[in-house]
């Protein structure tokens, strides 16, 4: 080996250290993959050892081929993560929303290796809100897919109205119908999910999970429990039936939902009793309890966390009225709501709330045989009015012709409402609307 060859001049400080070990022999191989080369693969024989033979030559060869394959995949990984975490970023909102229901709330996706991680905070109607927290199947860039199809699927059935058990079953059906149709197709343990319904009037939550998500309960008094649940797979793992928790909850109670981690719940690291220690203290900083809960957790050992101080909706914001099943008891219901709204300095609604409830009180009436029930609620963000009946039968929008007498009522309550809907029961329904209140209507409604 020539110490003073031109590509050695070239690299003065690989070549004193080549001078100064006394090498005498080399195998340089070019670790190349698919005709790309990825680095070059370098061996020195020192000074006293035998120089390389044809023998050493072929081995240096297949070391080279098999680092090069190694340092593909590794490379094909991080291009992958990469990408993974570009598409997850615009999915994962850094802070939950505003909602009434909640003083506060603070979320943590683990960094690195935080990929089909989620959680959500979702304004529902009737001034409620749902929590979710879970993870979907798969690494890389199927997770962040996998992370972008079951929010989308949670988010639009929460929007139907669904208690958590029946929200999970849809969501299961969803996840194995392709595995229906396509017996011999490769299937995953899919999503692992805890869904929490907040009902700030009632101070009630409901819930269901998969998987292996858990959930925490601070009481203002310090009390810490955690709610049971029966063991259930993942979504899409089996067909047992999904069971829901409830639990009342006072106002000023903090909420730790819990995405699970590689084991059940509770971790070996003791994530269960840290968070049991921080949230009798958590004051208002919730952030400060997600660090204390994880610590120094390694990145691979961190679960996705949603932490929640909820907040009960004040008695003077939500009047209530029952109504005999009369045509007359129309206008009782409309004066009752103008009385209302001039308590609470909303006059400037009186006009669209008094043919909303019309509508609505007048096809309860009509179409059901028993009481009718109002609820009038005056939340941060909009003025909602439930007109509840006997009927199982919901409401359906018409298009009349313009010779046809009826029909139009619920296109005029579309018209004046933001948002509509109907709320089954094993009594009944209820239907429900929202009107937004605006910056004015806010201003005038504070306490």
């Amino acid at each position: 080996m020539d110490h003073d060859s031109q590509w050695l001049a070239s690299d003065p400080i690989r070549a004193r250290l080549i001078r100064e070990a006394g090498a005498h022999s080399l195998i340089a191989i070019p670790l190349s993959v698919a005709g790309a080369v990825l680095g070059l693969f370098v061996l020195f024989r020192r000074a006293g050892s035998e120089p390389f033979e044809e023998c050493d030559l072929h081995d240096a060869i297949r070391l080279a081929r098999q680092a090069a394959l190694n340092l593909d995949i590794a490379r094909r990984q991080i291009k992958e993560h990469a990408r993974a975490r570009l598409m997850s970023a615009p999915l994962l909102k850094e802070e939950p929303p505003s909602v009434s229901a909640l003083e506060a709330s603070h979320g943590h996706i683990p960094a690195g290796s935080g990929v089909g991680w989620w959680f959500d905070v979702i304004p529902l109607s009737r001034a409620r809100v749902g929590l979710v927290v879970g993870r979907a199947d798969g690494i890389g860039v199927q997770g962040a897919v996998g992370v972008g199809q079951s929010r989308t699927v949670i988010t639009t059935l929460a929007a139907l109205d669904l208690p958590p058990d029946e929200l999970l079953a849809r969501l299961d059906d969803v996840a194995i119908r392709p595995f229906r149709q396509h017996p011999h197709a490769l299937r995953g343990a899919g999503p692992s999910c805890l869904y929490v319904v907040y009902d700030p009037i009632a101070g009630r939550c409901v819930s269901a999970r998969a998987g292996n998500p858990g959930l925490m309960i601070g009481r203002p008094d310090g009390s810490v429990s955690v709610p049971r649940y029966a063991v259930r797979s993942p979504i899409g793992g089996d067909e047992q039936r999904f069971e829901i928790a409830e639990f009342e909850l006072p106002s000023g109670s903090t909420l730790a939902l819990c995405g699970g981690t590689a084991a059940p719940l509770p971790t070996p690291e003791g994530l269960t009793e840290r968070l049991r220690e921080a949230l009798p203290a958590s004051s208002p900083d919730l952030p400060r309890v997600i660090a204390h809960s994880l610590g120094d957790l390694p990145p691979n050992r961190q679960p996705a966390l949603l932490l929640t101080r909820v907040r009960a909706m004040e008695a003077d914001r939500v009047a209530t009225l029952t109504l005999p099943p009369e045509p007359a008891a129309v206008s009782a219901a409309r004066a009752w709501a103008g009385q209302q709204l001039a308590a609470w300095m909303l006059e400037d609604f009186a006009d669209s709330t008094a043919l909303v409830i019309s509508e609505l009180d007048t096809n309860a009436i009509r179409y059901s045989g028993g009481p009718v029930g109002m609820r009038m609620i005056r939340d941060e963000h909009a003025l909602i009015c439930e007109v509840s009946d006997t009927s199982s039968s919901g409401p359906h929008r018409r298009c009349p012709a313009e010779t046809d007498e009826g029909g139009r009522g619920l296109s005029i309550v579309t018209e004046l409402t933001q948002c509509q809907g109907t709320h089954y029961t094993v009594s009944g329904k209820t239907v429900w609307t929202e009107q937004s209140l605006g910056a004015q209507g806010r201003e005038a409604g504070a306490p």
